[in-house]
């Protein structure tokens, strides 16, 4: 079974920013981030309300904005981290000698694996090599390594039959539960 397609620069930043939410060590990095700012962020009005000689309670209304700004940073990080990863990913995706990451694609694959033809070269991997497959709304992503994946975009079917189809083929091939994302 095979399928061809033209892989863009969304495509490759689809794949980047799904793994970029979904990666237990960039989660982490990214709660250890934001709590650390917050508390450093909270420290300046912690110690003044440790510090004054006023009511707790009236010195807190004094200070308000001090108090404020660590959970709006927190709430406008929290809700533009999205954006700002998918320009990064762009960006980086655009800049210096990618392009033959982005070009016309064909993959296909047989009994023994999984084989990807563009104009930068071939990929050739065995199923055992094949670790996860998620499917988006957009994609197939079929994982070699936890960094690395085939990915198929939907619109290189012409009909979801053929698209469930093919999905199909490589679950079985690989017994590996799919994914969705």
């Amino acid at each position: 079974m095979n399928a061809s397609y033209e892989l863009t620069v969304d495509d490759l930043v689809a794949f980047n920013q799904f793994h970029n939410e979904r990666s237990p060590t960039i989660r982490r990095q990214r709660t250890k981030s934001l709590v650390i700012t917050f508390v450093v962020l909270l420290c300046l009005p912690g110690l003044i309300l440790l510090t004054t000689d006023k009511p707790i309670l009236g010195m807190a209304l004094d200070i308000w904005p001090l108090i404020l700004g660590p959970i709006l940073f927190v709430i406008l990080v929290s809700q533009s981290f999205k954006w700002g990863t998918r320009k990064l990913i762009k960006d980086m995706v655009i800049e210096g000698q990618n392009s033959q990451f982005y070009s016309n694609c064909s993959i296909s694959f047989d009994d023994t694996g999984i084989s990807e033809s563009s104009s930068s070269g071939n990929t050739i991997r065995n199923w055992s090599a094949v670790q996860r497959i998620v499917v988006s709304n957009d994609h197939i992503f079929v994982y070699t390594s936890s960094l690395e994946a085939f990915i198929v975009p939907k619109r290189a079917f012409d009909t979801d039959d053929r698209f469930n189809a093919f999905l199909q083929s490589i679950v079985d091939q690989t017994g590996v539960t799919v994914e969705r994302a």
